[in-house]
């Protein structure tokens, strides 16, 4: 036990951040292993909710379904609820803006801790640029709940709305290093954010735009059943390639991240594809990648 607590002890933020984002991908995949009727109680809403879908598979009634189903059941939310993640996202962006403008404590904290590990850092412009991204991500995605999405009344487990809300925390080096910002890098990963940020809008103007329960045909839709799931993996890829500190390819944090967003999103992407089959027919989404070309 006493040197578990000294492991942990000994743990940078960004190395506390990675163990975070691997702990919830492994509770994501875990749901992966329990009975298809349980995964439906948990990560299912809307039209694919359990109560509302014409679910052609046989529901084994037992013990454990029984529980998970009575656990989803208590903590049911409206999935609109799902913007109040985007005013706390926004809400952060602007606390660290402050903890910076003034040098604040929670800052100077993170910041020491970080350089007691001595492992390499961004530098100060590539974590401005990344807040600034990350900034931009949550506003667009508040405004498109406001003034492109339609409104709803389906709801979802309190359990799949958390596990659906992690961002990156992102770690910074007070050195200034304005080449970071002009490095192949930093091109490289700010234009992925950009066509990721760029066609997601798309997907979502195009989604609110359909019939209720339509399946979507147009642009990426029309090889990918979750082309928004694609661009988000893509913006957040993006952001790990910019933020990569010197002489590394990657970050290792926001990569932590990734991975922790595409197990989510490629759960539910999984699950999407197998709604549109039962609705719409087998033939019309075979020929679609659920989420990420050539391989999912």
């Amino acid at each position: 036990m006493d040197s578990l607590t000294t492991a942990a002890s000994a743990l940078s933020p960004a190395q506390w951040c990675q163990v975070f984002f691997g702990l919830s991908s492994a509770a994501v995949l875990a749901i992966q292993v329990i009975p298809k009727a349980a995964q439906h109680a948990i990560l299912d809403y809307g039209a694919r909710s359990p109560a509302t879908t014409d679910d052609q598979t046989p529901q084994v009634t037992n013990m454990f379904n029984d529980l998970v189903k009575a656990f989803a059941s208590i903590g049911q939310i409206p999935h609109a609820w799902f913007m109040h993640f985007y005013v706390a996202s926004i809400a952060g962006s602007a606390f660290w803006a402050f903890e910076y403008l003034r040098n604040g404590p929670f800052l100077r904290l993170i910041a020491a801790r970080q350089a007691q590990s001595a492992s390499p850092a961004m530098s100060l412009e590539q974590t401005i640029l990344i807040w600034a991204l990350m900034a931009l991500q949550g506003s667009r995605r508040l405004y498109e709940c406001f003034f492109v999405m339609k409104p709803g009344s389906s709801k979802m487990c309190l359990f799949a709305r958390i596990i659906t809300g992690f961002h990156a925390a992102l770690r910074a080096s007070p050195e200034c290093n304005l080449g970071a910002l002009l490095s192949l890098h930093s091109f490289i990963g700010v234009a992925m954010y950009l066509y990721g940020w760029t066609m997601q809008n798309w997907c979502h103007k195009h989604l609110a735009s359909l019939k209720k329960y339509s399946l979507p045909e147009q642009g990426l839709f029309r090889y990918l059943v979750c082309p928004h799931y694609t661009c988000e993996c893509l913006l957040y890829l993006g952001l790990a390639i910019a933020a990569a500190p010197q002489g590394q390819m990657i970050n290792r944090t926001l990569l932590s991240a990734f991975w922790f967003i595409v197990a989510n999103l490629g759960t539910t992407a999984d699950g999407t594809k197998e709604w549109y089959a039962q609705k719409f027919g087998a033939e019309k989404v075979a020929s679609k990648w659920k989420m990420i070309p050539f391989l999912f």
